[in-house]
């Protein structure tokens, strides 16, 4: 099966270290934002091939705990910059999982 990156999607969440852990605590890491968008863009799925349970539940969450995130954000970071991350992140999850 292709490589999903699963090491690197888990390391994201990390409180302290991962880009959405630092969202969680208010802060938005300009590297590390950029570390996970390229790993997205690293992944690749065949067309019609069954992902592991852990990779969707990896980035399934991914754009609603960003929107969650927003107001916390944006008290210190410019809003139209957090929206064009969030947009420039839901095109790779749409690249790598599809659409119903």
């Amino acid at each position: 099966m292709e490589d999903l990156y699963l090491d690197e999607l888990e390391a994201v969440w990390e409180i302290e270290t991962g880009f959405l852990g630092c969202l969680r605590g208010g802060v938005f890491d300009h590297a590390l934002y950029g570390a996970f968008v390229t790993t997205l863009m690293r992944v690749q799925v065949e067309e019609g091939a069954l992902l592991p349970a852990r990779f969707v539940t990896l980035l399934w969450f991914v754009l609603p705990f960003m929107e969650q995130q927003a107001e916390q954000i944006t008290a210190t970071f410019p809003r139209d910059e957090y929206q064009l991350a969030q947009a420039r992140i839901q095109q790779q999850l749409e690249r790598i999982l599809g659409f119903p």
